[in-house]
């Protein structure tokens, strides 16, 4: 891949796996859909990159926007892999959670009488309607940052309350928005395989990479996790799949395979 102002992910195999020796990195400014088997850990994956991103100081600050899960389950998942993420929370608010998850939930429990303990407003309606929360809280607080990384977790979420073609609406204004920022990556998560193919289809449409992480076989049996790069921006990157390591260092890229 051949770009001119590479962003590293601090995640060694990675960039070497998208840019090679010469440029390792992707793009900045990217929009980066995530395509993920559940099981597979595609969430780990990126929260990994996102992580390490904080780590190196590749970027200044992580603003992650979280549907599914409420963020101290995050943070103890992430704690397995010895990504320990507490002090870049407290310590100037360097990772910044937006949840969504806990007032949605909040909100629905309380029609069937569950009492949340998440001591979230529910006179809120940005934080209970969750397309509001992306557009009227998300994106503005991003544009407050001129060096930003993002993610959503997940896409999959707003799909199952709002039409397409509003969702899309707001990637798209996601996507005009970070082009204006300085420097960052941007990630968007999505269950592979819950949708209509044809909205996976318009999402990696939308997007400036699609990353693929799967389930495969490798005979006898063992069931093997591959990750694919269907899309590339700003790059003459072929179709290539490459097995993935996942263990208690994280998730690391094996010998790329080309298909």
């Amino acid at each position: 891949m051949k770009s001119e102002n590479p962003v590293r992910t601090g995640v060694q195999s990675i960039d070497l796996f998208l840019g090679g020796e010469d440029n390792p990195g992707i793009p900045n400014k990217s929009v980066i859909l995530v395509l993920g088997e559940p099981g597979t850990k595609f969430e780990v994956f990126t929260q990994q990159i996102l992580f390490s991103m904080l780590k190196t100081g590749a970027t200044e600050k992580v603003v992650y926007l979280n549907y599914d899960g409420r963020p101290n389950e995050i943070v103890e998942e992430l704690g397995i892999y010895n990504f320990q993420l507490e002090p870049y929370i407290v310590a100037g608010e360097k990772w910044q959670f937006m949840d969504a998850f806990s007032a949605r939930i909040a909100a629905e429990g309380a029609v069937i009488g569950y009492q949340s303990t998440a001591g979230v407003d529910l006179e809120d309606r940005y934080a209970q309607d969750s397309l509001r929360f992306f557009t009227r809280r998300f994106i503005p607080e991003i544009m407050q940052y001129n060096d930003v990384c993002t993610c959503i977790h997940s896409i999959s979420s707003l799909l199952r309350t709002n039409s397409i073609e509003s969702v899309s609406i707001a990637v798209e204004t996601l996507k005009y928005v970070v082009r204006d920022l300085g420097s960052g990556l941007h990630f968007i998560l999505m269950v592979k395989n819950l949708h209509d193919p044809n909205i996976e289809v318009l999402a990696s449409h939308i997007a400036d990479f699609v990353f693929d992480i799967s389930f495969g076989r490798v005979g006898a049996g063992k069931i093997s996790i591959n990750f694919s790069v269907q899309k590339a921006w700003k790059s003459v990157l072929l179709p290539i799949s490459v097995p993935m390591t996942v263990d208690r260092k994280g998730i690391r890229l094996e010998t790329t395979v080309r298909i």
